[in-house]
């Protein structure tokens, strides 16, 4: 042991030999804390599962609750978009149709349209994290 010391001290001056003792219980407690508290793998894969699950019921209420949003506006839309057209069909029949009739029978079809596209995006989203929901459990 002494030989080893003398060897220390003749590579490391004094006052580097100092602060090196000082700093070998804490880099050897870090260490040891680092070892001794570190998770096993399957604890860590558990975590991950337990968060991958928590993850998926968050996105599906979200994506329920956006699905009943917008297919209220699809209906309301729907509604609007069919007493507008049946009335702007009728003065086309006529030929007294206007211009701003026609654009807003036109931009009416359009938002309906935009809502079926939303609402059936939002519902393959649900039918897709329910298929992983049934892989994962």
């Amino acid at each position: 042991m002494s030989r080893m010391k003398a060897q220390m001290q003749t590579l490391f001056s004094v006052s580097s030999l100092a602060n090196i003792k000082a700093l070998l219980p804490m880099v050897f407690a870090a260490a040891c804390l680092l070892a001794g508290c570190g998770n096993n793998r399957r604890a860590e894969i558990e975590q991950r599962r337990a968060a991958l699950i928590h993850k998926q019921d968050s996105a599906l209420a979200e994506a329920q609750q956006q699905l009943a949003l917008f297919d209220q506006q699809l209906q309301q839309a729907e509604a609007r978009y069919d007493s507008l057209s049946a009335a702007v069909e009728q003065h086309r029949r006529q030929l007294s149709a206007t211009e701003q009739e026609l654009r807003a029978v036109n931009q009416l079809r359009q938002r309906r349209d935009s809502l079926r596209v939303t609402c059936e995006t939002l519902g393959a989203k649900i039918r897709y994290i329910h298929k992983r929901q049934r892989e994962n459990r």
